[in-house]
């Protein structure tokens, strides 16, 4: 049977959006990033896989969890957070500005130690985990931190055989219980009237911060360092290898107004455990998540650098990317024709334009992402179904989809951080694809951007619209140059334009650098360029 006779069907498809829904393509046809031989190596600082949606994460988190022998994913919803979230102490502390991070490092500890002595001792009962336990015990030299290991395993000993959830509340009760016996009046005063706080003198209020802040030092920090020390003794030299992926933090699994500060105390906890030889945790985080925990996170308390240690950025080569559909084109064409070899330039043949092969037009039109390459590839068959191979006419009508897709995508995915990007976005509509920022440096500039995030009002909950109401209204000056920047900034990051910030150097693509750029070297000179994917969704002229 050759590739001519072969026929598109409807509802062919080479793969999911999501890897999570993929199982079957994604292990027959993974293609071995780096990224994966990186962060399973357990002596790498690297823990966290930082990438755009459909960068490859969660493949790269399914394929150690299929992979390797010792592995668990921690269950990132059934962790009750909201448990902490909704209580009063933590409300109370909260409310009297104290800093929590050191005790959400401890809560995030405590859980990976509880976790790993779990999957390393896998038990099945009571007595295997006592004598299983009793051997870590013996490779652990006579001292004190061997003796707090020990005492934390007999105070802990339900938590090995809770769940994830109910650990997670023990934990939160446990503080709630040790507070309330210091502070429990000013918490029931707190929970009883509204706005208690702020009725408290100011010195009184500080005394009480100084108090809370000594507490949740104390408390924070008692045993699990020693215990972490023990087990950093056991696991030298030893060979085996233990695993915990997470995933999901993007979706809702506690409230705002403690998601950021609890990621930033997952950071420094993850450094800490970096001790125990033979664990790694490896975590997926999506790139606008960890820019706004940037944000949230005090100036005082950033460490941009040492974070960078930690994270590995995803990002993929034009010849990687190759493999992938070819992989996967091969992989469906014989499912349905076993006979027959297909290759991507079997289906592919006609060039959409009179310069640019298929495979280079697709690419160009990517984040340089398996995703973005899935959906384009998927949207130009489904526009021909019943035939052989896809036509130039039926090429365009795919990139058309995918190019709305994009669009959407790019909006859905950065809303919670910048909730205003849909209009910001829209500056770019049925403009040509070369411009300048010194387009946006006119007098109705803050004008037209108040009537264009006015229209909606969740545009106001971005705080660009808070310095243009602000500049509209008198209350605070906002430059043109100042705005320009912002905008240009946030399109760039999320990779909606290229930024050519000086003639001598070459265009900077977020795709490429991974790295933003500082505002402040977005000046009237710097030019920008529309990324060739929203050409069709935004009537982009000049290609």
């Amino acid at each position: 049977m050759s590739a001519n006779t072969i026929v598109l069907k409807d509802g062919i498809n080479i793969g999911q959006n999501g890897a999570e829904h993929d199982d079957d393509l994604l292990f027959n046809c993974f293609v071995d990033h780096p990224a994966y031989a990186e962060v399973t190596e357990v002596n790498t600082s690297k823990t966290f896989l930082l990438g755009s949606t459909g960068s490859g994460k969660t493949a790269i988190l399914r394929m150690i969890q299929q992979r390797k022998d010792h592995t668990a994913p921690l269950a990132i919803h059934d962790m009750a957070m909201n448990h902490i979230a909704s209580s009063d102490t933590i409300l109370f502390l909260k409310t009297l500005d104290v800093d929590l991070t050191l005790y959400f490092q401890a809560l995030w500890r405590h859980v990976f130690v509880i976790e790993y002595i779990k999957l390393a001792l896998n038990c099945q009962t009571k007595d295997q985990f006592s004598f299983r336990f009793s051997n870590i015990v013996a490779a652990i030299g006579i001292s004190q931190k061997r003796e707090k290991l020990e005492k934390f395993v007999e105070r802990h000993e339900t938590n090995f055989w809770n769940t994830i959830d109910e650990n997670v509340v023990e934990l939160a009760q446990e503080l709630e219980r040790s507070f309330n016996a210091e502070f429990g009046g000013e918490v029931r005063k707190f929970s009883a009237k509204a706005g208690y706080v702020h009725t408290l003198g100011s010195q009184q209020k500080v005394q009480l911060q100084q108090r809370a802040k000594q507490f949740i030092n104390r408390s924070s920090l008692s045993e699990i360092p020693a215990v972490t020390d023990a087990l950093a003794e056991y696991t030298r030299g030893r060979q085996d290898r233990f695993y915990i992926t997470v995933d999901g933090l993007d979706e809702h699994w506690v409230d705002d107004n403690i998601k950021f500060q609890l990621l930033q105390a997952m950071f420094e906890a993850l450094k800490a455990l970096k001790s125990l030889r033979n664990f790694q945790v490896v975590v997926a985080l999506r790139n606008d998540l960890y820019i706004k925990m940037i944000r949230e996170t005090p100036a005082s308390q950033r460490q941009i650098e040492k974070y960078e240690d930690l994270i590995i950025r995803m990002k993929w080569s034009k010849a990687q990317l190759r493999e992938l559909a070819d992989k996967r084109i091969r992989e469906i064409f014989k499912r349905k024709y076993s006979s027959v070899n297909v290759d991507f330039d079997d289906i592919f043949k006609q060039y959409p334009d009179s310069r640019t092969s298929p495979w280079d037009y697709i690419f160009d039109r990517t984040l340089r992402r398996p995703r973005d390459v899935i959906n384009f590839i998927n949207l130009a068959l489904q526009a021909s179904v019943g035939k052989s191979a896809v036509s130039k006419n039926n090429f365009l009508q795919g990139e058309a989809s995918y190019s709305n897709l994009r669009y959407e995508t790019l909006v859905h995915e950065w809303s919670g951080t910048f909730p205003a990007i849909r209009p910001l976005i829209e500056l770019l509509r049925d403009k040509p694809v070369y411009r300048k920022a010194a387009e946006f440096l006119h007098s109705h500039f803050i004008d037209e951007a108040y009537y264009l995030l006015g229209a909606e009002q969740e545009n106001h909950n971005d705080e660009i619209w808070g310095q243009i109401n602000d500049s509209i209204n008198n209350v605070h000056h906002l430059e043109p140059l100042s705005l320009a920047r912002q905008i240009l900034y946030r399109l760039h990051l999320i990779g909606a334009i290229g930024l050519k910030l000086r003639e001598e150097r070459p265009w900077d693509w977020i795709f490429d650098t991974n790295r933003p750029v500082a505002e402040e070297q977005i000046d009237s000179s710097t030019k920008f360029r529309v990324h060739p994917m929203l050409f069709v969704a935004l009537g982009i002229r000049g290609k």
